[in-house]
């Protein structure tokens, strides 16, 4: 089917070199994602060769059971057979989740450490096992989440729990998790305004992606020159995410993605399939199609669909499926988009600029610029957030304060707490 066009569209789109944030909604959120990505890059990257994370490089306190520990050498150590001593586990809430699960396949991928990834939900009712010198990552942007802190309580009473270095991941510096925990790492992605998680998330990946290219030199896993060419592409990300948004924004109403809101608005199912590091973003595309559009939808890795949602196909159900080129199973996820098109579904997919081949076996094709297949999630969640604020605007949803959902502000905790 082909698209709707030409439907009447209420979005005024903000000064994308300068959004104005003070209107406080989730479009200027997501328009704000280059200056928060740029803001990563001048925290933790030095003179454009190197990465430093400050925080990561003083020693523990006297009163640590790892005391004069540097934090970054735990989390790199190895044991003297070549396997490593200590392993990651990160823990977060809903969007969190799904940056720690792109986090787990860019730190095991990049750095080699074994990492180990948990709903801060079930975390924090599990009796947790660690050995002396593990870490605990935990993941917040308010660094108050109610189930992130009850996870490092209980991290923290286990019998071993002394004795782990523990991690706050957050956005907001002044939080109960940033001083509860060892060492805190900010993501620096500024005030978020509207509810549902925008650019902290993307934010928070390339902020986890420094990391593990920073625990990859230092165990050896990345050489010099690698991380040099690593560096210079991160540096390029804030450009590549502002043509995305022109792209899709200064064109409306005659953009693709308007086009796929306006024909899919009243769809009552979405599926998200992607492989890899994308995977983790096929989910966080269904949950924000589920915060914002209030449409049900579920995110899997692309080779699962044959385990249940195959059934669900028809020419009803938009798929979306994310395959960059740079993805190692573009092949396979080429074979999964057949699949679909064979139950007569509708395929939207997410691809690089200039894989043409799209074009003639998708009914829909969102093109977005190329970059390093470790850094395609930043880019490829750009129109899956963009296309649900579209859903949820035509649908007249209040997209950014959606309906029982609230944003824990750290300046609210503290002005309660006084």
């Amino acid at each position: 089917m082909e698209p709707t066009i030409g439907m009447p569209c209420p979005i005024e789109v903000p000064d994308l070199d300068a959004p104005n944030v003070s209107n406080g909604t989730m479009l200027n959120d997501i328009c704000s994602t280059p200056q928060s990505l740029k803001a990563v890059i001048d925290a933790y990257i030095v003179d454009q060769t190197k990465i430093e994370f400050s925080s990561l490089l003083q020693p523990l306190a006297e009163q640590h059971a790892l005391a004069g520990g540097i934090p970054l050498e735990l989390m790199a150590s190895k044991q003297s057979d070549g396997g490593f001593a200590n392993r990651i586990v990160l823990v977060g809430s809903g969007t969190s989740l799904n940056a720690c699960l792109v986090a787990e396949y860019l730190i095991e991928q990049i750095a080699r450490i074994p990492v180990e990834v948990s709903y801060a939900s079930e975390y924090c009712n599990r009796k947790p096992i660690f050995r002396k010198g593990d870490t605990l990552v935990l993941v917040s942007a308010s660094g108050e989440t109610d189930s992130v802190l009850k996870s490092l309580e209980r991290a923290r009473a286990s019998s071993k729990g002394k004795e782990i270095l523990t991690v706050a991941l957050v956005n907001e510096m002044q939080s109960t998790l940033a001083r509860e925990c060892d060492v805190c790492i900010p993501v620096k992605a500024g005030t978020e305004f509207g509810v549902t998680s925008t650019k902290v998330f993307s934010a928070t990946v390339l902020t986890m992606a420094l990391l593990a290219m920073a625990l990859g030199e230092k165990t050896g896993a990345l050489s010099a020159e690698q991380v040099k060419e690593l560096i210079s592409t991160s540096i390029t990300l804030p450009s590549l995410v502002s043509e995305v948004l022109r792209n899709e924004l200064q064109t409306l109403p005659e953009c693709r993605l308007w086009d796929i809101a306006c024909h899919n608005v009243l769809a009552q199912n979405f599926i998200f399939l992607g492989r890899g590091f994308n995977f983790p973003v096929a989910l966080e595309g269904a949950t924000k199609c589920k915060e914002v559009a209030y449409i049900h939808a579920e995110g899997y890795p692309a080779a699962e669909m044959k385990h249940g949602p195959i059934a669900l196909i028809d020419q009803f159900m938009p798929v979306v499926i994310i395959c960059p080129p740079s993805d190692p199973c573009y092949e396979k996820i080429i074979s999964n988009l057949q699949e679909v098109k064979t139950r007569n579904g509708c395929v939207i997919a997410i691809t690089e600029v200039g894989n043409e081949a799209l074009s003639k076996s998708c009914e829909t094709v969102v093109f977005v610029p190329p970059t390093h297949e470790y850094f395609t999630p930043i880019i490829n969640v750009i129109p899956m957030q963009l296309l649900a604020y579209m859903m949820g605007t035509l649908r007249g949803n209040d997209v950014s304060n959606p309906r029982g959902m609230a944003k824990v502000r750290t300046s609210t905790v503290i002005s309660t707490q006084s």
